[in-house]
């Protein structure tokens, strides 16, 4: 969803760049989001965030749900990632999940927040949800609970198969569930950050997100998944920029 505006037919090109197929929704009731870092010395030092939170209106609500079962018979996974923009009203988020298990599609589900607030358990019945622990104490209004409570807190309320807390640069925490297990006598366990000099961390989670919901939705394990997913967020912080991670650069990292 775009505003019609110059931020708008910058997305609109660079996704055409990156030869992404997208359905692009256009509103013109609210500017294009558009997040801008200002670094000095390989840090952060400002974050400004230009957008709006309004939900949007039914009509792009029903456009969007239809783009989404025109191509759900060929779809493997759904990711919900939620930046909490207003693109993803419940009512929406509701009648895809429906659909999704209609026609036995992977749902996967992750909800940031940093300068706005939301709440991942929303995501009902996902395979996957990559919380940080920040937004899992927010979900659960949990501040106390170790992890391993917390986690699985979060796996009742959301009703999700598998939960990954990310631990920045202490990695994560995996709670899987029972029948994933492989035989291993592990359902929570601890992976350490991959990476030891990271550059940027923007995009990490979502790096670790994708690829390990693909791998999942390939058949490989959760632990196995997990482990993708940890390498491609490696990658991810090794350069500077938050920029597509291709193929190429996930099999070299994990040859070497």
């Amino acid at each position: 969803v775009l505003g019609n505006d110059e931020t708008g037919k910058t997305a609109a090109s660079l996704l055409n760049d990156y030869k992404i197929s997208t359905n692009i929704f256009y509103d013109e009731t609210r500017p294009t989001t558009r997040k801008q870092r200002y670094r000095a010395q390989s840090k952060t030092l400002l974050r400004v965030n230009e957008f709006n939170q309004q939900s949007i209106d039914i009509e792009i609500q029903t456009q969007l749900f239809n783009a989404v079962e025109k191509e759900i018979a060929s779809a493997d996974v759904i990711i919900f990632s939620d930046f909490n923009y207003g693109i993803l009203p419940q009512p929406l988020v509701d009648k895809i999940t429906a659909i999704a298990k209609q026609h036995n599609v992977m749902i996967v589900a992750d909800s940031q927040c940093s300068s706005q607030i939301g709440d991942v358990s929303r995501f009902k019945g996902a395979s996957l949800i990559t919380p940080t622990e920040h937004e899992a104490r927010i979900a659960t209004r949990d501040t106390e609970s170790g992890l391993v409570t917390l986690a699985e807190k979060l796996r009742d309320m959301s009703k999700a198969e598998h939960v990954i807390i990310t631990l920045g640069t202490e990695g994560i925490l995996i709670n899987a569930a029972k029948n994933h297990t492989h035989n291993s006598r592990w359902i929570t366990d601890r992976l350490p950050a991959m990476s030891t000099a990271p550059k940027d961390t923007a995009g990490a989670g979502d790096a670790l997100m994708v690829v390990t919901a693909l791998a999942l939705a390939s058949g490989s394990s959760i632990w196995e998944s997990v482990y993708m997913g940890s390498l491609a967020a490696a990658c991810q912080v090794g350069r500077v920029g938050n920029i597509p991670l291709s193929l190429a650069e996930l099999s070299q990292e994990l040859e070497s």
